[in-house]
């Protein structure tokens, strides 16, 4: 798995020009974000002024102190990263602390909306597991930055309309993997250090179980379940939700493991399986390892899925694991068992609130952008 965003001196250029350097808009003064001092940041002192966990049972003590250096890594990835767009050199001084009111006052309102998550979960604590409320916190937040800045950022946007939609797309790929990675590292941090850790991640257990069978199983073994899972995928709702290139690549690329000779279907599986295998290692160890981006990606939407099924009892990988070892067998047919799966991980999925919903869909099309998409 080679893919990755490169956002080197042309990319950024490209997005400057498109980006108006005057007017409302979120940025920063100039100066880089890290590493920074907590205690004379002014946007650690404003999240730490908000008292976002005052007289709230959920996250007292030393987890307010998480949540505020969880809030801002992320209000500083996001920061780092329009300080990389926004061409400086050509704002005055009054417009960069312009810019730099904004961003704060901007701030500020997400602050109101983390008050507000916090005082709910503090609500659902009575019926819900702390553990589990936590990961979805986390995940909120994200995904909280995550939408604010590509709006943000979308808004200063100008130029032809098909220039505009290119580069927002780069631009919401770079969003989409800092806020993933920040997200990633403390949702181990908040295991290793505050022992609240992931219960339950059945979906990547499933998925380490399955791609690490083809360990043993020859080449033509490993096409035949890539046609299985191309054929299914058609029955989804997945290439609604990609841009058409991304699709016809993605389209291209299985068919090219299904059937050519030239590619190895069973090194793609086992190259996805050591991705897998890592995340499932690094939740037994309580640890985070330094990934690739698209590593990075994948194990973040692992945790979606692995959060989706946290607190359901229903377990929609046995079936499917008995009819995949039956398949490894006997080679009896494995595309109902795939379409069957796939509906019912749709199914759980269409329950999820849109944000993070919102959340997933993104994260699944960068994830394809930066590993199928032809420029990358």
């Amino acid at each position: 798995m080679q893919g990755s965003v490169s956002f080197g001196k042309e990319v950024i250029d490209t997005i400057s020009h498109y980006m108006r350097r005057q007017g409302a808009g979120a940025t920063t003064s100039g100066r880089r974000s890290m590493p920074f001092s907590k205690e004379h940041d002014v946007l650690y002192i404003i999240i730490k002024s908000a008292y976002l966990c005052r007289d709230l049972r959920f996250c007292e003590g030393k987890l307010e102190q998480f949540l505020n250096e969880y809030i801002m890594v992320q209000t500083k990835s996001i920061e780092t990263i329009f300080e990389g767009i926004f061409n400086h050199k050509h704002m005055t001084h009054e417009q960069a602390r312009k810019e730099r009111l904004f961003f704060e006052e901007e701030l500020k309102k997400g602050l109101r909306e983390i008050r507000k998550l916090l005082k709910h979960m503090t609500m659902k604590m009575r019926s819900e597991s702390s553990t589990y409320l936590w990961i979805e916190v986390i995940k909120k937040i994200s995904v909280m930055f995550q939408t604010a800045a590509i709006l943000l950022a979308g808004e200063r946007l100008q130029g032809k309309p098909e220039e505009i939609d290119e580069v927002k797309k780069k631009l919401t790929q770079k969003l989409v993997i800092a806020t993933s990675i920040v997200e990633g590292k403390y949702e181990s941090k908040l295991c290793s250090q505050y022992h609240v850790c992931v219960k339950a991640f059945e979906v990547t257990k499933a998925l380490e179980t399955v791609l690490g069978s083809f360990k043993d199983m020859d080449e033509e073994s490993a096409k035949i379940f890539i046609r299985y899972v191309s054929e299914s995928l058609m029955e989804t709702k997945l290439y609604s939700h990609i841009a058409e290139v991304t699709s016809n690549e993605l389209q291209i690329i299985l068919n090219d493991m299904a059937y050519s000779d030239s590619v190895s279907a069973k090194e793609v599986l086992l190259s996805i399986h050591k991705a897998v295998e890592d995340r499932l290692n690094a939740l037994k160890l309580k640890t985070h390892m330094v990934n690739g981006r698209d590593v990075e990606l994948v194990h973040v939407i692992l945790s979606d899925m692995d959060h989706v099924y946290g607190k359901s009892s229903f377990d929609p990988f046995h079936e499917f694991l008995k009819s995949f070892f039956s398949w490894t067998r006997t080679r009896t047919r494995l595309g109902g068992p795939i379409r069957s799966l796939l509906k019912d991980l749709a199914d759980a999925l269409s329950y999820l609130p849109e944000d993070l919903s919102y959340k997933l869909i993104n994260e699944v099309r960068t994830f394809l952008e930066i590993t199928v998409d032809p420029e990358y």
